[in-house]
């Protein structure tokens, strides 16, 4: 268990003050980029002191990798039966996602300054529940007879959240070149051959 996730003595979290927080970090990233998005401007633009913002993240870094990576506005999208569909909508979601203001000014400082691997930890916590639907989401689709077993879903996610955070950084999440549907199509097909 890392220093972020150990439970902290005192009251309970208020999740309405952490939810005003990471929306005022999301805010001040896309406005005045990552070096000025500071505890002390979020804390004052959420309308909470520093300390709060100390009890509830250990570092700064850790306070932007939960507001750009965490859960943000997008839920994830509930399986339709159809693998390829589905993937497509997780495609559209991580290009969504990764595509916002605050993240396209976020990733690039973050990952100048998070080489520690408490940083790494921390960011494998924060994306655990998503990769852990990603990977249900494969596994019901074995179940289903739709894809034969053998594909490796960390693999796939990592090409699923690599591909489309470099595609927001370089392009915007312009998606008139038809990359969505082409990143669904391929990883299909990596589910469909497994061993190829």
């Amino acid at each position: 268990m890392t220093a972020a996730q150990r439970p902290r003595p005192g009251r309970p979290r208020d999740s309405d003050k952490d939810l005003a927080v990471l929306v005022a970090a999301r805010k001040l990233l896309a406005e005045v980029g990552y070096r000025q998005a500071t505890v002390v401007a979020i804390a004052r633009r959420a309308g909470v002191n520093t300390p709060a913002i100390y009890r509830r993240w250990p570092t700064r870094e850790a306070l932007l990798e939960e507001a750009v990576h965490g859960p943000g506005g997008h839920e994830l999208p509930e399986p339709t039966g159809d693998l390829r569909a589905d993937l497509y909508t997780w495609v559209q979601i991580f290009l969504a996602r990764a595509a916002s203001p605050a993240a396209r000014a976020g990733v690039p400082g973050l990952l100048a300054d998070s080489q520690t691997e408490e940083a790494r930890q921390r960011l494998l916590a924060i994306g655990a529940p998503v990769r852990d639907a990603f990977a249900v989401l494969l596994g019901d689709a074995v179940a289903d007879g739709q894809i034969p077993p053998g594909a490796d879903p960390e693999v796939m996610f990592e090409i699923l959240s690599g591909a489309t955070t470099f595609h927001a950084l370089a392009r915007g999440g312009d998606v008139r070149d038809g990359f969505a549907e082409k990143l669904a199509d391929a990883l299909h097909a990596m589910a469909m051959h497994p061993g190829a």
